[in-house]
């Protein structure tokens, strides 16, 4: 009972890890594509999350519901994930430089944390200091050359993927043979 338990776990545990590698290769040799392909997915987790609100807007008692913002975030979430899976292609282009917005507003939130803590002694304020500002020159670099960063990461990504799930293949061989 508990060795066909483990058989049917481990055969689909390398089926999972087969699926994940194909998907690593594809970071790997199409970065451009794999990124288009990730903003696709977004705007359909957007879409999904949009027709939950409503759905549980519509499920709420009407007392409730008076102070319930949850039709029009539906409605905007569902609007959003059209919008960015329909120009998915598109919004590619803009995709490293929001990222890098992005880590330039966590960095300087994270400089501000410790100048903060400095007050406080072996806060380690220092090393959160230097910490943050390498991350706003990370920022700062992908703002610059944000097609480059973006390959490069993806491709990162791809290896880290492809490393971890071929060694999730191997055990999983290695586990349904010892059990046979």
């Amino acid at each position: 009972m508990f060795g066909e338990y483990i058989k049917t776990y481990e055969r689909w545990s390398l089926i999972g890890s087969i699926l994940m590698l194909i998907l690593a290769i594809s970071l790997i040799v199409n970065p451009i594509g794999s990124i288009s392909t990730f903003i696709m997915i977004f705007g359909i987790i957007l879409i999904v999350d949009g027709i939950m609100h409503i759905i549980d807007y519509c499920k709420t008692e009407a007392e409730a519901r008076i102070m319930s913002l949850g039709l029009v975030e539906g409605i905007l979430s569902i609007i959003a994930g059209i919008i960015i899976a329909i120009s998915s292609n598109v919004l590619v282009g803009f995709f490293p430089i929001m990222f890098a917005v992005w880590i330039l507003v966590k960095s300087i939130f994270h400089f501000q944390n410790a100048i903060n803590l400095r007050t406080i002694p072996e806060s380690g304020w220092g090393w959160l200091l230097a910490l943050s500002i390498l991350t706003f020159i990370l920022g700062l670099i992908i703002i610059f050359n944000p097609f480059s960063s973006a390959i490069i990461a993806t491709r990162t990504l791809g290896i880290y993927v492809a490393i971890s799930e071929a060694i999730n293949i191997i055990e999983s061989a290695v586990t349904l043979i010892r059990i046979k």
